[in-house]
């Protein structure tokens, strides 16, 4: 059980973190955030996310600040169109895709919490729980010179603290696969003119995050070296596949910037028991419960959904008149931790939903010999122009819904 007044302490003030403030401020809850809030690269957010974003009035201040765009397309050895892979669509899903700078959303969001005057202290470094009760949890965090240690008590602490969360007790992990991604002018790139080159383009190069599309994100995978590399010696790496690739790809590899250069490995997270503390008043979620590879580009979307859906959630678990003044009628009839387990299995069958398509992605880089050795519905193929709605079961979820159902069923 929840009353409006109870506090929810969020650790991470990244994109997750501060989306879980605007959700809980947007449903009446006291949201309050600690932890760094700085992220780089490039990311591509699609409709499902910016549907959520913009009912917490983010959207509308991305749209400025990224580039809109529907498909991402798929070109073969001879720069041949052989695929397209929809990111949204606002004729059918009402957003198209958008690409955007991280750090470009981490300002917006950070904006926008100030705007609504939701508390946060970027300062402090969460350490450890120091006390977990059945309706409260004090935990512990140090400023960031390490001079002063803080204890906080909440309802409910949420960790949002990404992959390498300390919120989540869990071993540590590591990653098989990287990407190495770059920015490139789109003036560098000698694009042939009878290719039909439409950007972004899948495995090879992608559009970049600024509005006019000037600048393109270009990158590619490498297995995680044994021993770690300086910014030097990773574009040494890169260029040095450059002799396999058509023209316009050794236009985007003979100047590698350097200073845009980012190494992002790919981790993969067990499939973890539990999100939540025995005493279900400790909550993970995003990065830090589950990693979606970046082959979807569903990442940080899913993250939100993760948001979106715990937001839902804690507004029905009202113990007292309700948000809405109307009277709690679930407050008390829902225990919470049958509402926690709910949630993560809603969340963990989407999750797996995502495993699926990522196969399917994945198996779409092979190159076509292979691919045609696999059985059906091994590889992804765009049926858009046939069904328009293909998408609809990823860009259009039905959160809310399962939510109301679930709840209804238990009152």
């Amino acid at each position: 059980m929840f009353t409006k007044n109870d506090s929810v302490a969020i650790i991470g003030g990244g994109i997750s973190g501060m989306a879980l403030a605007l959700c809980l401020h947007s449903m009446h809850r006291r949201p309050s955030l600690s932890g760094s809030r700085t992220e780089g690269g490039s990311m591509m957010i699609a409709a499902n996310a910016l549907r959520m974003l913009d009912s917490w009035g983010v959207y509308p201040k991305m749209v400025p600040r990224g580039h809109e765009f529907q498909y991402v397309h798929y070109k073969d050895d001879s720069e041949t169109t052989a695929d397209r892979y929809p990111f949204g669509g606002r004729q059918n899903f009402g957003y198209d895709g958008l690409r955007i700078y991280r750090q470009e959303l981490i300002n917006v969001l950070y904006e926008t919490c100030a705007e609504r005057g939701i508390p946060f202290n970027f300062n402090t470094k969460y350490t450890r729980i120091t006390q977990e009760t059945a309706t409260s949890v004090t935990s512990e965090l140090t400023t960031a010179a390490a001079d002063q240690t803080i204890q906080k008590t909440a309802a409910l602490l949420v960790g949002a603290d990404g992959i390498h969360s300390k919120v989540r007790d869990y071993p540590k992990f590591a990653a098989h696969l990287m990407a190495i991604t770059y920015e490139v002018p789109l003036a560098q790139l000698r694009i042939p003119a009878d290719k039909n080159y439409v950007f972004p383009v899948q495995v090879t190069t992608g559009k970049g995050g600024t509005p006019d599309g000037s600048l393109l994100l270009c990158g590619t995978q490498y297995p995680v070296p044994e021993e770690d590399k300086s910014r030097s010696e990773w574009a040494e790496i890169v260029q040095g596949d450059m002799h396999g690739y058509p023209d316009v790809i050794r236009s985007a590899l003979e100047q590698v910037s350097e200073e845009t250069l980012h190494v992002w490995p790919f981790y993969v997270l067990p499939k973890l028991a539990n999100w939540a503390s025995e005493k279900k008043r400790v909550v993970v979620l995003g990065d830090a419960a589950h990693a979606v590879p970046p082959t979807t580009g569903q990442g940080a979307s899913q993250a939100f959904e993760d948001v979106f859906s715990l937001g839902l959630l804690l507004a029905k678990m009202k113990g007292d008149a309700g948000v809405d003044g109307q009277g709690g009628t679930e407050g008390g009839k829902v225990e919470w931790a049958k509402a926690l387990q709910f949630w993560q299995d809603m969340r963990q069958r989407r999750i797996e939903e995502l495993l699926v398509l990522t196969k399917q992605l994945n198996n779409k880089r092979l190159p076509l010999h292979q691919q045609t050795e696999l059985a059906a519905g091994e590889v992804w193929v765009d049926q858009s122009a046939e069904n328009p709605r293909q998408m609809a079961w990823l860009y259009e979820p039905n959160i809310k819904e399962q939510i109301d159902n679930w709840v209804a069923q238990q009152v």
